[in-house]
């Protein structure tokens, strides 16, 4: 029996991951209701799938636990999803949708468990609504 799918491509979510100190992203929130738990997490918390519809930025993606060399380009119109978790997930879920948020990869710290990996601090930035937002989300467009 044939393939159904042969010559064909897996649709993928396009997501943002910080692999190196100074990626960042501006971008409207349209989606802060999803979550996934976290099995990588001996605690199993919740992990928030925000989804923003992207003014711009750049990141470095994390593939196999391997930073790409070549940054990233994000570009304006472009929806993205980030995985977020701790403090991050916190200010996320307090914003509103439709409010404009930039992201920056500021540092990392020691992992306070040995064997983990690094702390990644991510700063998270609240700016004001975006007056062309109509209530579109990343489904919406495709």
């Amino acid at each position: 029996m044939s393939d159904p799918f042969e010559g064909m491509s897996e649709a993928k979510r396009p997501q943002v991951k910080f692999g190196k100190i100074g990626d960042w992203f501006k971008g409207t929130l349209v989606d802060n209701t999803r979550e996934i738990e976290n099995k990588l997490s001996a605690k199993r918390e919740m992990q928030l799938i925000a989804e923003f519809k992207m003014y711009g930025g750049s990141f470095h993606d994390i593939n196999d636990k391997v930073v790409a060399a070549e940054a990233t380009a994000i570009n304006a119109g472009e929806f993205y999803s980030l995985f977020a978790k701790g403090p991050v997930k916190a200010q996320l879920e307090r914003a509103k949708l439709g409010q404009v948020i930039g992201l920056r990869f500021a540092e990392e710290r020691p992992s306070s468990q040995p064997g983990f990996n690094p702390t990644k601090i991510i700063k998270v930035f609240l700016g004001e609504m975006d007056p062309t937002y109509q209530g579109e989300q990343g489904v919406d467009t495709n």
